[in-house]
């Protein structure tokens, strides 16, 4: 059902000044998707609008159309206001930005809050969701392919391509009115999934080595070391979607990707449910957050051990909470 008002197209339609559309760092579909959809859209309007990101656009993404003109951040410019994308806060931009205004569009559980113009739907299967929405309550008519092609690869990926529990009846439905406006499903999967290098498979190979079990079996885990992508040639935007791997192991409740971030001087987890635990409320205890079934944090160590020794802890309290260590003990004894 369409929301009667979504404030924030009164924001965008009376800004007269330069308007930034922020992704978070080491980008994915779903926060550029709606970064690239709404500039697209912003632009179509006639206003003086900018798209950026901290991060280059990786391989896996370059096939979205206007990817081109994504600019990197931080700039000099000053914007009138910036708007930032499938993010908690302005933090996750990972750069510096220079706005007299700020507001957020996002899918995620809390966060920081801007205004009354934020927008913010945790029951949203993606942000590109609500991006359309918020287009289609503005002026559907000037929703092209362009637009539909990034509104449909940022459902598309946040629903695991329509495997995750967040795919409803309701998610059909969007993803078929995406497609009546443009958008080519087989096309996106294939520029997304199918276009790996052999880099990327060396690096794959690697990491699969490192899949560990804990609390018998509920928890499997793989460690991605910085020398790894030394090694096999690959980049840091090559670990995305790896935690999927321990995450398909039958009987796996919990998997964690933990990833060495020398740069930064941390470990960057990302984690992922199959439903029984919250793995939001885990990156929250490590300072993340993120969605129940897909959350990420970083955690400050002064080496693997200890940052191993944090996450585990966490996922091992992510478990008391829902009793699946009792229920475990009890099946094991």
């Amino acid at each position: 059902m369409m929301e009667k008002s979504i404030p924030i197209i009164e924001l965008l339609k009376e800004e007269k000044g330069p308007i930034l559309i922020a992704s978070h760092e080491n980008p994915d579909a779903d926060t550029l998707g709606s970064a690239l959809a709404l500039y697209l859209f912003l632009k179509k309007k006639g206003k003086e609008v900018y798209v950026g990101c901290k991060d280059r656009v990786p391989h896996f993404l370059d096939f979205l159309p206007g990817a081109e003109e994504v600019i990197r951040l931080p700039v000099d410019k000053v914007f009138s206001l910036a708007v930032v994308v499938d993010a908690s806060g302005f933090y996750r931009l990972g750069a510096e930005v220079k706005t007299f205004k700020r507001a957020r569009i996002d899918h995620h559980v809390g966060g920081d809050f801007y205004g009354i113009w934020d927008y913010i739907d945790p029951d949203a299967p993606s942000t590109t969701a609500l991006i359309y929405r918020l287009l289609c309550e503005w002026d559907r008519t000037a929703i092209d392919e362009d637009i539909a092609e990034n509104l449909y690869a940022g459902l598309a990926t946040d629903t695991g391509f329509f495997k995750y529990s967040n795919t409803t009846a309701e998610t059909f439905e969007l993803a078929k009115e995406l497609v009546e406006l443009g958008a080519k499903p087989n096309r996106t999967y294939v520029m997304f999934a199918e276009r790996e290098s052999i880099n990327k498979m060396r690096l794959i190979s690697k990491v699969l080595d490192t899949i560990t079990l804990h609390e018998d079996g509920l928890v499997a885990g793989i460690s991605i070391f910085d020398r790894f992508f030394a090694e096999t040639g690959c980049e840091y935007s090559d670990s995305e979607g790896l935690v999927n791997y321990p995450r398909s192991i039958e009987g796996v409740e919990v998997a964690y990707a933990i990833i060495e971030k020398p740069d930064e001087q941390v470990w960057k987890v990302s984690l992922r449910s199959k439903g029984k635990v919250d793995v939001a409320k885990i990156a929250e205890s490590l300072g993340g957050g993120g969605h129940k079934y897909a959350s990420g944090c970083k955690i400050r160590a002064n080496s693997y051990e200890e940052a191993m020794h944090k996450l585990l802890s966490a996922i091992r309290e992510g478990l008391e909470r829902e009793g699946l260590i009792k229920e475990a003990v009890s099946q094991t004894a």
